[in-house]
């Protein structure tokens, strides 16, 4: 069985939310977040990032659903947090999840733009 790009692209993908989904299930210390802009939150935009890259390779294009579904993940991966000993939701981790997806749907966005010029 031969596999193309895309249907590695899809692998990796979802290998990439599992493995999301693994390191928020590792029990932490809650300590509270003063620093809105901190290694913490550029871990979380660099691990999104990556995340919308791997999405936009394994569909090639952004749906909307495609976008709402990573929003959701986003939002339930915090909530799934909540279950975790030691661990809790951050709406400033959200937010840093969505900036790190918007840098690559912004710039494929305008890249599209650019192409059909």
């Amino acid at each position: 069985m031969k596999l193309n790009n895309q249907k590695i692209y899809r692998i990796a993908f979802g290998l990439y939310l599992i493995a999301i989904l693994a390191a928020s299930s590792i029990p932490g210390r809650s300590m509270p977040k003063i620093i809105i802009l901190s290694p913490d939150k550029l871990l979380h935009m660099t691990e999104y990032f990556i995340l919308a890259i791997l999405a936009y390779l394994s569909f090639k294009k952004f749906s909307k659903s495609l976008i709402i579904g990573l929003i959701l993940f986003a939002i339930m991966d915090e909530i799934f947090q909540s279950f975790i000993p030691g661990r809790s939701p951050s709406v400033f981790d959200v937010i840093a999840d969505l900036l790190g997806m918007t840098i690559v749907i912004t710039t494929v966005y305008f890249r599209s733009l650019k192409d059909h010029d």
